[in-house]
């Protein structure tokens, strides 16, 4: 199996290269079955998908060494960036297990021939629970210089008695945006349940010796604001008070905020609170990080949402929410979990494309009671990697603590 990838290289049709986000591989989400995939026996269509219908199945023997499974061909230019993206599934078998990787390897002549000039970072799948798909993602990788083409190479192994099926599909190859980009999870220019107001300050810090530019963009459901092109001066902070009212001139807004900016002046450094007044007893406001879009997320864990103490539970409300960078609509499961891995009901949800939702006090819309509740969590699930968030706010002055999201340690799952 070693030696398929040179065997089936002088059988593949150069591709043309296509600028901008458009995906080079020739049928990488399999809508058209196999086409433009050079593949062993092994390798089969199959209906089902992770966005859609439609993935490569793959049923592989237990040869826990690995090989070349299905591979492509595409024409490129040396020295750009570019996004390397796939799905993959690895469902749960009794006395089974598998991976995949997902491979680049850069040719200086074209139709991949020609000696490999280097690896490029591989997307890595092991099985995980809850099991389903998984997707990665390897944003702006540089092809050398010399680079003509590349070959994608997915290799896929099992271990155990008996072969492992293994899905892959949304496999993407394209130029990279040629900017950084920042993502605030969530920012407000609103008033809260209880008076309080929520307003968020943003600074911007330009580390290099040259004046820059960075653009705004709010992205909320019924679609993206305009963008708001701003710039800072040399070595310089740009601090924007009330940020979304500044570009949208609206104060009853909710959303994600993306920051993004050329990085060939090297990185712009980003950070945004949220300062909490109300008339009766301001608050002191909370920190909401700046993430990469690599920080995006299918299964996450926010513990610490309840305790008992007297009846200061009752000074507290969880509210929790996502940003769908995606283009496709993507369904979100928040589950509420007791103390002791107790499932206390379920809330779901559908991000529409590019878009954002909160679900405001999540124990009174999954119908648990925070009182009797001790050490709960929440855990959010999407099938495509989202922004997931949860703040709890300080009912008596209206502070909000951003809840930092965890990864699921395996066999952490409620108990229904």
């Amino acid at each position: 199996m070693r030696y398929l990838t040179a065997l089936l290289v002088s059988l593949l049709i150069p591709a043309v290269p296509v600028l901008g986000q458009e995906n080079l591989l020739t049928n990488g989400t399999f809508d058209e079955r196999l086409t433009g995939w050079s593949h062993l026996d092994l390798v089969s269509w199959s209906e089902e998908g992770a966005a859609h219908g439609g993935s490569a199945r793959i049923s592989f023997p237990n040869r826990p060494q690995g090989g070349d499974a299905l591979i492509q061909c595409v024409s490129l230019e040396g020295g750009r960036l570019y996004d390397l993206a796939a799905s993959v599934l690895l469902p749960r078998s009794e006395g089974s297990s598998g991976g995949v990787s997902v491979r680049l390897q850069w040719h200086s002549l074209g139709n991949c021939q020609g000696p490999i000039l280097r690896g490029a970072p591989s997307l890595d799948f092991g099985f995980r629970e809850p099991a389903g798909w998984q997707t990665l993602e390897e944003r702006r990788i540089p092809a050398p210089l010399d680079a003509a083409s590349a070959l994608l190479v997915v290799i896929p192994h099992s271990a155990g008695g008996r072969p492992y099926a293994i899905h892959i599909d949304d496999l993407r190859l394209a130029r990279s945006v040629e900017f950084e980009e920042a993502v605030i999870p969530a920012v407000a220019s609103a008033t809260g349940a209880r008076g309080e107001r929520f307003e968020t300050d943003l600074w911007v810090h330009n580390p290099a010796p040259a004046t820059r530019e960075f653009v705004l963009r709010l992205r909320r459901n019924g679609g993206p604001s305009l963008p708001v092109v701003l710039r800072v001066g040399p070595r310089q902070t740009r601090y924007i008070r009330d940020v979304i009212s500044v570009i949208t001139s609206r104060q009853d807004v909710t959303g994600a905020l993306e920051v993004s900016y050329d990085p060939r002046g090297g990185p712009m450094l980003v950070s945004a609170r949220v300062v909490t007044t109300h008339e009766e007893s301001p608050g002191n406001g909370t920190a909401i990080p700046a993430l990469s879009r690599k920080a995006a997320r299918t299964s996450t864990l926010f513990p610490g949402l309840s305790l008992e103490r007297g009846d200061t539970v009752s000074f507290n409300r969880v509210n929790a929410g996502a940003y769908n960078p995606n283009p496709v609509p993507v369904p979100l499961t928040f589950e509420l979990v007791d103390g002791n891995g107790r499932s206390l009901g379920q809330i779901e949800r559908v991000l529409e494309p590019g878009g954002w939702l909160q679900v405001n006090d999540v124990f009174q819309d999954a119908g648990a009671d925070p009182s009797s509740t001790e050490g709960a969590y929440l855990i959010a699930t999407s099938h495509l990697p989202v922004f997931p968030f949860v703040i709890t706010v300080d009912n008596r002055s209206g502070d909000g603590t951003w809840v930092t999201p965890q990864d699921i340690p395996s066999g952490l799952l409620p108990r229904s």
